[in-house]
């Protein structure tokens, strides 16, 4: 009777909390959105949390719960793009051949970074390389590449690809495609992104191909 009674009291209480959350979450979002439109519109160095505060509609003290600065703010913005990108490149089904394979990948992260292209640009634009911040934001990238970095290392085994330092090789690719994605959504403003696209994935697969075998005589 004990167990059951306590099974019946904790329900309402589980249900409370679960609703507490959804909510909280729920908060943090319209924040964060409220947060890339306004970073969108003044930069990062003109815009102050009081603004990010009125364009949520939310009392100044209630973003303190949420996030300790704007520089905070920042960051989480700044993790959802990596993470898109993350997610782009992988959540693609592997295909024949390395060369589709990384088409494909390559694709999906242009059609994200395009769909999201004023994140992009907040990002790129409104990093400051000497702030706390972005050497924060650089700790958990390599955080974030060790799957990718997981990944290769199996292909490498398998001999599908060329054999190197597997977090490295991550981190090149990263970097090819984040340049690729600026210098296509960015610089160019769109106009040559198909242009970028094939080019980040040609010396991508140029990269991973392994060497030829030397020819025996």
């Amino acid at each position: 009777m004990f167990s059951g009674g306590a099974a019946l009291v904790s329900q309402p209480v589980l249900d409370r909390n679960q609703r507490s959350e959804a909510a909280r979450a729920a908060r943090r979002e319209e924040i964060l959105e409220a947060a890339r439109r306004v970073f969108a519109a003044r930069g990062f160095g003109g815009t102050t949390i009081a603004d990010i505060a009125e364009e949520a509609s939310i009392a100044l003290g209630t973003i303190y719960l949420y996030f300790p600065s704007k520089e905070a703010v920042f960051a989480a913005l700044h993790q959802r793009f990596v993470e898109m990108v993350r997610e782009a490149f992988q959540n693609v089904p592997q295909a024949r051949s390395l060369d589709e394979t990384v088409r494909r990948r390559v694709d999906r992260v242009f059609e994200a970074c395009t769909e999201n292209s004023d994140l992009v640009r907040l990002v790129v634009l409104n990093m400051d390389p000497e702030s706390r911040v972005t050497q924060e934001v650089r700790r958990k990238d390599d955080e974030r590449i060790a799957p990718m970095a997981r990944g290769l290392a199996s292909a490498m085994a398998a001999g599908q690809i060329r054999t190197a330092d597997p977090f490295v090789t991550a981190k090149l690719i990263y970097g090819v495609v984040s340049i690729a994605v600026y210098q296509a959504l960015v610089v160019s403003d769109g106009t040559d992104a198909d242009k970028y696209r094939q080019g980040c994935a040609d010396m991508i697969i140029a990269y991973l191909n392994p060497p030829p075998s030397p020819a025996s005589g």
